[in-house]
């Protein structure tokens, strides 16, 4: 590794004066405050975990209160492991040096403003408190990320950061400096809190994802099971972020992070766009996500959705209908309505949820990769099978299949009486559309994909 320009910069001393002074000064004193720097506690006698200084007090004594940014560094140890110490140094310089930056342009925006380092591996920034201080530690993990990536890609790769936040208001009956300490491990708390905060730098990476179009999307057939004729394509997303290729990961990380209208928006157009290039005759499935269903944008519906709805089919988890059925009977019929039209997906619960689903009248049923998989092996999976088809068929429903692998699954499911099957035995998602089936048994490295 090579760094770019100084890799040991100083924190400015107008930012954070007599930061590396560590002078003691005897005597009874009520507050470590009063102090130039004070690294024992007055009442203890533990060392303390940050110095305070002179300059904290008017953040400690503001009536408008002080906010806390406690910067967590959680890969300065595989750096050091993996380079070496003196790597590492240069790594917390190119921090420092950010940090510095981002410092001084606070101080001259709110008249003060104090870094300090607190173990080894992380810093605290003090702030005086405004309204808009909740959008700073996003700004400020970005703002490092691509600081580092100017100056050394390498370690822009490995590095990870989690800021906690916390505010402090006065209160007359607690000292200041307590207060501070308080504020500071309300916010190490929060940066430390691996979860939450694995799941703030995923939205950050799904932010940008968004904003870029960082997807690409993948076609797998569904075939006509008696002579393996391509009826329609099922499109799967791929997500060119290595954070969220996982499609489980992807969704989840949206879910969690109230970003699933956004994503959704973006994918079923991406989706969408691609009918123009289909096969003529052939329709598109797009999956929606429960959440969708409460989209403005989805329920107009969308013009591209409107445009291309004789080559449609929206596909919905039987979940969303389990969870307030007349709801998605409503929305389902205002989709119906502009000529799409409609897959109830991961059906696999039996009858319960198969007589909920008929009620629904849906063009198409799929029955789950989890009632598929080794039904050939399956007798009473295969008798439930025989009557759930009959039932759908009943209904004026076709059913596809899910998942099929084998020979033996794809010859039990055409006995059983299944219209199309959809699996990796028939083919493969791929960025083009297959335009011919040649049945395969997929290797033992490729089956997991499936549950994409």
């Amino acid at each position: 590794m090579r760094g770019k320009g100084d890799s040991h910069p100083r924190i400015p001393s107008t930012v954070s004066r007599r930061l590396g002074d560590t002078s003691l000064i005897a005597g009874p004193s009520s507050s470590t405050l009063d102090v130039p720097a004070r690294v024992i506690d007055l009442v203890t006698g533990f060392p303390s975990l940050t110095s305070l200084h002179n300059e904290l007090r008017p953040l400690a004594e503001d009536a408008a209160g002080a906010t806390i940014l406690y910067v967590h560094l959680p890969s300065t140890q595989i750096i050091e492991e993996r380079f070496g110490w003196e790597t590492l140094g240069a790594y917390a310089g190119l921090l420092a040096n950010y940090l510095g930056r981002v410092a001084r342009d606070l101080e001259r925006e709110r008249g003060h403003c104090a870094v300090l380092r607190s173990f080894a591996d992380d810093y605290v920034l003090l702030i005086p408190q405004r309204e808009n201080d909740a959008e700073i530690p996003s700004r400020l993990g970005e703002g490092m990320l691509r600081h580092l990536q100017a100056m050394d890609e390498e370690l822009a790769t490995i590095h990870q950061v989690y800021v906690g936040i916390s505010r402090v208001t006065p209160y007359a009956k607690i000292h200041p400096e307590r207060q501070l300490f308080r504020g500071i491990q309300r916010a190490q708390t929060e940066a430390t809190d691996v979860g939450r905060q694995k799941l703030a730098v995923q939205t950050r990476v799904l932010d940008r994802a968004i904003a870029n179009r960082s997807f690409n999307m993948v076609y797998q057939p569904i075939v006509n099971i008696h002579d393996h004729s391509i009826f329609a394509y099922e499109a799967l997303v791929r997500c060119t972020q290595p954070e969220l290729r996982n499609p489980h990961v992807l969704f989840s990380v949206a879910e969690q992070a109230g970003r699933i209208w956004p994503l959704s928006r973006l994918l079923r157009k991406m989706a969408v766009d691609s009918v123009t290039s289909m096969p003529d005759g052939s329709l598109l499935f797009v999956n929606l996500h429960p959440l969708d269903f409460n989209d403005p944008e989805l329920l107009r519906p969308e013009p591209f959705i409107v445009e291309h709805a004789a080559n449609l089919v929206l596909e919905v988890t039987e979940r969303a209908t389990i969870t307030d059925f007349e709801h998605f009977r409503r929305n389902m019929d205002v989709l119906r309505s502009s000529g799409v039209r409609i897959a109830v997906d991961d059906l696999g619960s039996g009858y319960a949820a198969l007589s909920s689903v008929a009620e629904l009248n849906p063009d198409f049923i799929k029955f789950d990769m989890t009632l598929i998989r080794g039904i050939d092996q399956s007798p009473i999976r295969r008798n439930l099978l025989r009557n759930m088809v009959a039932f759908a068929v009943e209904a004026g429903t076709q059913v596809i299949a899910e998942g099929v692998e084998t020979r033996a699954e794809l010859d039990t499911l055409r006995e059983l009486g299944c219209h199309f099957v959809q699996g990796f035995f028939l083919a493969m998602p791929l960025p083009p559309f297959t335009l011919e089936i040649a049945p395969r048994q997929p290797s033992p490295e490729e089956l997991p994909a499936e549950s994409s």
